[in-house]
């Protein structure tokens, strides 16, 4: 290949105005780091240190027959050299053997790392590796991947790049259906940006060596002319590569850029140092102990080893406990495998970057790894026009801090549905976005290595299928003290649900928080918790309602009427509703004329509309 090439696998235009839509947004984060959207219902649980994580994922093992180990055996392979090769990339891992097999009756699947990969990928994640088996409806006999799954992601502002070395997973010129692997790209809320893909059957071991092209070139922040590199030159070099290598076996002809060729990945672009481990006192620290009191202080380094003295921003620092081995279970026969993976959370939180230079302070939880080990720390800063990254394997953690003060109160959990102004009992979509703001004076535990310690969402009460949130949790600005979760539910069913969250402080004291609400499916507009307040009033009121069409443009009317049916007051206006619940219109008491009314009982109808002219309304 002489230039890089890539395919919109588009239909109709309006699938093409939409992909071309994604591919640009992508794009502009390259030149503005943060692209905020005009609607705070639609966040949902993605951490903006996306650019610097990639997800490895394999299928499982075929007991000790040719297969065996093989796909995980490849994944980790790859999975290691970014370590080596690129350090400042955190690697995560979802290897079907190491999870429990269910028995059902379409045959034996995999729910929990179902659901790890669906909100990984929900998250964000600067690329997503795939080694298995696959096919034109997806990944895995299992399936681990499925089109209800990719068109459920509305990860648009996170999207990652696929590699997937599968059997036709992006299989484009079938006529008789649309591939999973094109419902990735074609999928308009999210989805992946561009996919590496497979179009045919494909063989293990050639697509091992393909993989390994890739990955030679896929991280590197220039080509071989010292130019920004883009898709197409990591995919004209990945097939030479592969073509030379290969020789009469042509695997790599399987192998296609769905996306746009000259656009570059999401890599962050200057270099962040950690410079000091401290207590607040400004001592140093050997070792990051339990219930010990941290601070750590970097900058963003200028290129000559000195602080970038015009980065102002943001970072987000990610604080890792040890290494832990984890084993497969082997659950169709065969030997489990080994692999490292490193998943204990001690701190993930934000802090101010000024002139380049910046520090954060955390209490390492008590449910630390108490064996003396390597840790790890993975920083990602941006500030409005560029961003940066960093990392430090070296420092030391476990053991455990003396002369600690007593803490015995657990952490204040405040719940809602989709935003701050979400009331118990409020309604919302069948997409709500579980929203909490918590607090501890000692911060919050998400390392998630003990049993029962985890940050735990349980829906309508089922306990076996509780959600674990410890990486969504985040720390607000310049404290550890105080911070969120974002968790994005999907396609709830109509009625009343009800919730539960616990949470851990560091000092392994917990709390929990619950509330209740009620899905009505957003097929059709629908109202409730219509009211005004104050009521009775002399002077003014307003009123409120609630609604299942959030970032959305309502056409809203009031009416006032007595008791004996008389039209006195008519209030009309034009609404964006950023969230479920409606901004308050306010009213003075005075009729169309100006004049005041009397004192006494009166009815009111409040009417609600999108442009489309689909409509609802309730008396009060």
């Amino acid at each position: 290949m002489d230039i890089g090439v890539g395919r919109l696998v588009t239909h109709t235009a309006e699938q093409a105005r939409e992909v071309v839509d994604k591919i640009l947004a992508y794009d502009q984060q390259q030149l503005l780091s943060v692209i905020q959207g005009s609607c705070t219902t639609t966040g949902d649980g993605g951490i903006a240190d996306w650019r610097t994580h990639v997800l490895f994922v394999s299928d499982d093992q075929e007991g000790d027959g040719f297969e065996g180990v093989i796909h995980m055996d490849q994944s980790d392979f790859l999975a290691r050299r970014v370590e080596t090769e690129h350090p400042y990339l955190n690697t995560e891992k979802i290897y079907l053997d190491a999870y429990q097999q269910v028995s059902t009756p379409g045959g034996e699947r995999y729910p929990q790392a179902i659901a790890d990969l669906r909100d990984k990928v929900q998250k964000g994640m600067l690329l997503v590796n795939y080694i298995g088996h696959g096919g034109e409806v997806g990944w895995a006999h299992e399936r681990l991947l499925d089109n209800t799954t990719i068109m459920s992601w509305s990860n648009k502002d996170r999207l990652p790049l696929f590699m997937t070395a599968t059997c036709e997973f992006s299989r484009w010129d079938d006529p008789g259906r649309t591939s999973a692997g094109e419902l990735v790209l074609l999928n308009p809320n999210g989805g992946g940006v561009g996919l590496f893909s497979t179009s045919r059957l494909a063989y293990s071991s050639q697509n091992f060596s393909l993989a390994q092209d890739f990955f030679d070139y896929v991280f590197e922040d220039t080509d071989e002319l010292g130019r920004d590199q883009r898709l197409g030159d990591v995919y004209r070099r990945t097939k030479r590569d592969i073509a030379t290598s290969q020789g009469t076996l042509r695997n790599h002809r399987n192998f296609t850029l769905m996306g746009d060729p000259s656009m570059r990945l999401a890599l962050p672009r200057h270099t962040l140092r950690i410079i000091s481990y401290t207590d607040t006192l400004g001592n140093p620290l050997d070792t990051l102990k339990a219930l010990s009191v941290v601070r750590i202080s970097g900058f963003v380094d200028n290129g000559s080893g000195a602080p970038m003295s015009d980065f102002n921003g943001v970072v987000i620092p990610l604080v890792y406990d040890k290494e832990q081995t984890q084993y497969t279970l082997a659950n169709d026969g065969g030997t489990p495998f080994s692999f490292g993976l490193r998943k204990s959370i001690i701190y993930r939180g934000k802090a101010s970057v000024t002139a380049g230079q910046f520090s954060f302070t955390f209490v390492v939880p008590k449910d630390i790894n108490y064996q003396v080990g390597n840790g790890r720390i993975a920083c990602y800063a941006e500030s409005a026009t560029t961003n940066a990254r960093g990392y430090d394997n070296s420092p030391l953690v476990g053991g455990s801090a003396t002369n600690v003060a007593l803490d015995e109160q657990g952490p204040r959990i405040d719940l809602y549905l989709n935003d701050e102004r979400f009331v118990r009992g409020g309604l919302t979509d069948e997409n709500p976005l579980l929203f909490a703001k918590i607090y501890d004076e000692n911060g919050i535990n998400t390392v998630g290595s003990s049993i029962g310690h985890d940050l735990l969402a349980t829906l309508n009460e089922n306990s076996e299928q509780a959600i674990v949130l410890n990486d969504l949790y985040e720390a607000d600005l310049d404290t550890y003290k105080s911070g969120q979760v974002r968790y994005r539910f999907s396609q709830l069913p109509e009625g009343r649900h009800t919730l539960r969250l616990k949470a851990w402080d560091a000092f392994n004291n917990s709390s929990e928080g619950s509330t209740e609400f009620v899905v009505a499916p957003s097929a059709e507009l629908a109202l409730a918790h219509v009211l005004n307040y104050p009521n009775p009033f002399t002077t003014f009121t307003q009123f409120y309602f609630e609604h299942n069409r959030p970032c959305t443009t309502l056409d809203v009317q009031l009416q006032v009427f007595t008791v004996a049916g008389r039209l006195v007051k008519t209030i009309g206006q034009q609404v964006v509703c950023d969230g479920f619940r409606g901004e308050p219109m306010a009213w003075d008491g005075r009729d169309d004329f100006g004049d005041k009314l009397g004192r006494g009982v009166y009815v009111y109808r409040l009417k609600v509309a999108t442009l489309t002219g689909e409509g609802r309304s309730s008396e009060a």
